[in-house]
């Protein structure tokens, strides 16, 4: 099967393994080659959780003023403190982390990475 990249766009875990996993539905469970077989590996271990509820978080997180990349680690990582959240947001030039900016992306989090856990 031809395939060509028609868009780019950061993935969660969730939403990677939700990819690969139906590629794997479509290709009657072979995967195409080495990378994706270790990234599924991977992925069946840490991306268990709703792909649509990580990207809603994603899209909640731009909205804070986030880049894509630095939400999507955020997603990925859920982290609960606020060193590691700062941490994180040390990647986007130009942000200023306030208390208020890390208390409404924790605020965001919470649900989805509670449930995620």
């Amino acid at each position: 099967m031809q395939r060509r990249i028609e868009s780019r766009r950061y993935l969660t875990y969730y939403e990677a393994r939700e990819v690969l996993q139906r590629r794997l539905e479509e290709s009657g469970g072979a995967l195409e080659n080495p990378v994706q077989k270790r990234t599924w590996d991977y992925l069946r271990v840490v991306g268990e959780g709703d792909a649509t509820k990580a990207r809603e978080i994603v899209e909640k997180l731009k909205g804070l003023g986030l880049e894509e990349y630095i939400a999507v680690q955020l997603v990925n990582m859920c982290p609960d403190d606020d060193g590691y959240v700062t941490l994180i947001l040390e990647g986007q030039e130009g942000l200023s982390v306030t208390a208020e900016l890390l208390s409404k992306i924790k605020e965001a989090l919470a649900p989805f990475c509670q449930q995620a856990s």
